[in-house]
């Protein structure tokens, strides 16, 4: 709701919040999964998971490229 102006009369968020926000998420949540992801031992199942995650970055990115 603060990222969409608020209520009528309400503050209203700063531009860089929402961006500076999702950034960050996605820099934690990488750096917390990628090397999980690639800590087992067989290269076809961390080439998936590794797959599955850069499909997740690039659906985010054609949504927001959308809207």
């Amino acid at each position: 709701l603060l990222a969409e102006g608020g209520a009528p009369g309400g503050p209203v968020a700063p531009g860089g919040v929402l961006p500076f926000t999702a950034g960050g998420f996605i820099y934690l949540g990488t750096v917390t999964v990628l090397p999980e992801l690639l800590r087992d031992t067989r290269p076809p199942q961390a080439l998936a998971q590794l797959l599955a995650l850069l499909a997740g970055v690039a659906m985010m990115a054609a949504i927001a490229h959308c809207e």
